[in-house]
């Protein structure tokens, strides 16, 4: 069984996140990827935002919080994130995937395969409805109910993006920014 302790855990986020420098975020809607080695397919870029000249913070036990985020103030497409892929400042390097979601609405309606996230969890819809008039989905089960919808958890959540105002998804010409993304050294 192989394991690292948490400073390795550090030095490996921090060598990774500043990969991230000065680099790109893109937002896409579709099936994610399997990996990051993974070539596009299918997938809808929905926006992209960047990091400035240091993306990340300092890791704490193998986990790295990203610094200020600069919004795409033009989104491409209307569509709900399902995924981030993250680049080198090239543009085409890429560093790392992780799944996106917005966060969970009260009473609005939601179809399968919608992504949200609601406290520290990301829920796939496998049921779609009308989501309860408060709360959203807890817990970590594969049937959780939320009003009329069903969902899955996913995991912890990674990235949380951020659409305009009262909008439950990217909005096209709409400003897009993130609210959270944080990078985790496995170990």
């Amino acid at each position: 069984m192989g394991s690292l302790a948490n400073a390795q855990r550090s030095r490996s986020a921090d060598a990774v996140t500043a990969r991230c420098n000065n680099g790109k975020i893109r937002a896409y809607s579709g099936t994610p990827p399997a990996n990051a080695n993974t070539a596009l397919s299918g997938q809808t870029l929905l926006a992209e935002l960047s990091f400035g000249a240091t993306a990340f913070g300092a890791a704490s036990s193998g986990v790295a919080t990203a610094n200020a985020i600069t919004p795409d103030s033009s989104a491409d497409v209307t569509g709900s994130p399902s995924f981030i892929r993250v680049f080198e400042s090239d543009g085409s390097t890429v560093v790392f995937d992780m799944l996106a979601a917005c966060a969970w609405q009260a009473s609005t309606a939601y179809a399968v395969g919608d992504r949200v996230v609601n406290g520290s969890n990301q829920y796939r819809c496998t049921t779609g409805g009308a989501s309860a008039s408060s709360g959203g989905p807890t817990g970590t089960g594969g049937s959780i109910s939320d009003g009329t919808v069903t969902w899955a958890w996913e995991g912890a959540k990674e990235a949380e993006v951020t659409p305009p105002a009262g909008a439950k998804q990217i909005v096209q010409f709409g400003q897009v920014s993130m609210s959270s993304l944080t990078y985790t050294q496995g170990g």
